[in-house]
């Protein structure tokens, strides 16, 4: 495990057409396909624009190769821009980007292992718990209490920097992980390009979180006062098509400019289109329009193609009723009275972004990722207390240690004493309950499961987590072969969130295993919009359709599941079957 200090040098602009870079989209390209090709592993496959022309907005995608894939778990990543030049080199940094934080996650080389207590006793320099508390927001919970739920899992601890302070520490990978995921990697022509894309990258998925949960109505941006020319042009393009888009300032109280956008054609929702709902922070207003302006071509496959985006960020919306507070704002703000951190030296504009996230009380810590071979500057970006929209808003640091405990524990027996300890510290603690009859689950008792998750919903559980359990409930009484039980649990989940793939799926099967295979249709049609990458619900979709009778659906269905999902040998017998026919 080696110790990176991470420090920045100046480092001037020499491209700020749509982008503010180091070097030119070209050289980027160059530097790019250059070291990919001295590797000795197969990291790209092709590069490919994928729009179809109409916003004359280019979008691009950079398709892994097979260690690329298998390092991932990802087969392409898309790149955006306001020219094909930028939009093709942001497709391949997306690459290496991935690549470099992957690679790093998966050499355990890199960490050192213990619980908490253990590395301190140790000697090693680790990360206050004030730090962990804050990243959950968790401001009840007593110290001592936290650390005695940390006893026995055993975490992976990296080496980072604090930037805000400038010293060495040493960071629970692990826990960051866990709860941020993979929001924080970066890469960039230097190392002060990544750092200032990760941090901006942090801050916008905390405003979005903020905003979308508390609907919280911010200024309208008045495009009148748009000067800057790319991004002109680009509103332009939008304007020609008939698509609406409202642009909203995000900054809240951050000091770092971030735009929110959000856009729908009339003419082409919901049959061939989407809402589309984004957000583009960085340190200079037009260049965050921008951003968040090409993120919508990128997600929106031109308002015409028929396409689903997965949603980050912001959720997608269904409905324009569902955007009101963001829509109907009644106040207006100009571009350049927008916050303004942009100087033409990036490294002056990470000390003044950390400046800023420092007045609101939260440090930047950062962990050097680049690949060795493939010598891309790389970084995680982790900044306590920010907030994400994929995380659970439970205020309640116990939720996350279980969490954490479930995934880095595999042995069942040790993993069912330590959530019976921390129920001894957390006695009323629904989750744990329900942690503990997922065990059960896991181990094939399905029966012991069911009782816990029983006692967990006696134990007043946060809505936002009933649908967990109600999912959990459903497919244990779905595998005990009880399906009508299992419908009727299943349905009190989507009562609670309809936009759970999980619950669509599980339901899908249950009718299945009735014979009710169009009310399975439904289901499994509902998992496919909600997940467009799941293979098994469009292979499911093809069983379904088989045995109504209408093999030309079968086909298609099935066609498209084996494309995303090889290895799903039933489909591809049943396909093989039906073009037999």
């Amino acid at each position: 495990m080696k110790k990176k200090t991470i420090q920045f040098k100046d480092c001037l602009k020499t491209f700020t057409v749509d982008q503010d870079k180091a070097i030119t989209p070209e050289e980027t390209l160059e530097n790019f396909y250059t070291k990919v090709k001295s590797l000795n592993l197969e990291i790209l496959s092709e590069v490919k624009r994928i729009d179809n022309g109409r916003l004359d907005i280019p979008v691009y995608f950079s398709v892994c190769g097979d260690d690329a894939r298998a390092m991932t778990g990802t087969k392409k990543q898309m790149g955006k821009g306001a020219s094909p030049i930028q939009a093709e080199a942001s497709a391949c940094m997306e690459l290496a980007e991935r690549f470099s934080f992957f690679s790093y996650k998966n050499d355990p080389n890199n960490f050192v292992t213990g619980d908490y207590q253990q590395m301190r006793d140790e000697g090693y320099p680790v990360l206050e718990l004030d730090y962990l508390l804050q990243s959950v927001h968790d401001d009840t919970t007593e110290s001592e209490v936290f650390g005695r739920l940390l006893e026995n899992i055993p975490m992976q601890w990296a080496w980072g920097t604090n930037i805000t302070t400038g010293k060495n520490v040493l960071i629970p990978f692990s826990w960051f992980f866990a709860i941020n995921e993979f929001n924080g990697p970066s890469a960039g022509n230097t190392r002060e390009e990544a750092a200032l894309q990760g941090i901006c990258e942090i801050v916008e998925r905390h405003v979005c979180s903020l905003i979308n949960n508390q609907k919280i109505v911010t200024p309208k941006i008045d495009p009148q006062t748009v000067t800057d020319p790319v991004a002109t042009e680009l509103l332009e393009k939008f304007a020609a098509n008939n698509i609406e888009l409202y642009l909203n300032d995000f900054s809240l109280d951050t000091g770092i400019c971030s735009v929110g956008a959000l856009a729908v054609d009339r003419s082409t929702f919901p049959e061939t289109s989407e809402i589309v709902y984004t957000a583009g922070t960085t340190p200079d207003p037009q260049k965050a329009l921008i951003r968040a302006v090409t993120e919508i071509a990128q997600l929106a496959g031109d308002f015409n193609s028929g396409s689903n985006y997965v949603a980050s960020g912001l959720p997608k919306p269904a409905t324009m009723e569902e955007v009101e507070y963001l829509t109907s704002a009644t106040t207006s703000v100009a571009v350049d009275r927008m916050a303004n951190l942009a100087d033409n030296n990036i490294r002056i504009e990470i000390e003044r972004c950390v400046e800023a996230i420092r007045a609101n009380r939260m440090d930047v810590l950062m962990i050097d990722v680049t690949h060795e071979q493939l010598g891309i500057p790389a970084l995680y970006t982790i900044i306590p207390g920010a907030h994400f929209r994929e995380r659970s808003m439970i205020k309640d640091v116990g939720l996350f240690a279980a969490k954490l405990l479930v995934e880095l524990v595999d042995d069942p027996d040790l993993l069912e004493a330590k959530l019976h300890q921390m129920e001894q510290l957390l006695p009323s603690a629904y989750y744990l309950e329900f942690y503990r009859g997922r065990n059960f689950v896991n181990m094939g008792l399905y029966e012991n499961g069911l009782d816990h998750f029983r006692k967990a919903l006696e134990l007043n559980p946060q809505a936002e987590d009933l649908p967990y359990i109600y999912s959990y409930m459903g497919s244990s009484l779905k595998d005990l072969g009880r399906f009508e039980e299992a419908i009727e649990v299943l349905t009190k989940g989507l009562s609670e969130d309809e936009q759970r793939p999980d619950l669509h799926n599980s339901l899908g099967v249950c009718f299945f295993k009735l014979e009710n295979f169009h009310k399975a249709i439904v289901h499994f049609q509902r998992a496919v919009e909600l997940n467009p990458a799941s293979g098994i619900d469009y292979a499911n979709l093809g069983v379904n359709y088989h045995r109504i009778g209408n093999n030309e659906a079968a086909t298609e269905y099935l066609t498209v599941a084996l494309t995303l999902d090889p290895s799903l040998d039933f489909a591809t017998n049943l396909l093989a079957k039906i073009v037999k026919k």
